[in-house]
């Protein structure tokens, strides 16, 4: 099987995920849907350099991560939108309040924090995933997670249980 093929048996099942992710980070459907499209093509370019020996799924999300932060850095440099314009996506319905509440809860927290608990809620990614995709330890991964949790459990005015 060659190299093409396999790297689009290796993404095909992450789509979603990557989507959602992208989205979560963007805040546009639009922008979201271009920030996979170059990261589809930039694993590409770079697939042979993947090393097997690593997650996948880490690697991919990194890459997915880079062209999100290309993209806000594009609209930035446009001056078409600020950053403190974006705002998580919600799904019509009667939760939407509960979703702006966490959105700006979310957005309150230092970009460390917004960072792993994106990847971790938002794309799935297990710790060892996380770890590859933000380029550090697995007790660092463990360690962030939980004190974001706290973080986001503090703005939303929640006892811990």
């Amino acid at each position: 099987m060659d190299a093409e093929r396999r790297y689009a048996l290796l993404i095909e099942p992450l789509l979603g995920q990557a989507a959602a992710y992208a989205r979560a980070i963007l805040r546009d459907r639009e922008n979201a849907r271009d920030a996979i499209q170059e990261a589809a093509l930039r694993g590409l370019e770079r697939f042979r350099t993947f090393d097997t020996s690593r997650p996948f799924k880490g690697w991919w999300f990194a890459i997915v991560r880079n062209c999100c932060i290309d993209i806000l850095r594009r609209l930035a440099a446009a001056k078409t939108e600020t950053l403190d314009e974006f705002r998580l996506p919600h799904p019509p319905g009667p939760d939407t309040a509960d979703w702006e509440i966490l959105g700006a809860a979310i957005e309150s927290l230092s970009e460390q924090h917004r960072e792993i608990l994106r990847l971790r809620y938002f794309a799935d990614l297990s710790y060892r995933e996380l770890a590859e995709a933000l380029g550090i330890a697995g007790g660092t991964v463990m360690s962030r997670l939980h004190l974001a949790r706290k973080a986001l459990q503090a703005q939303m005015g929640e006892d811990e249980s």
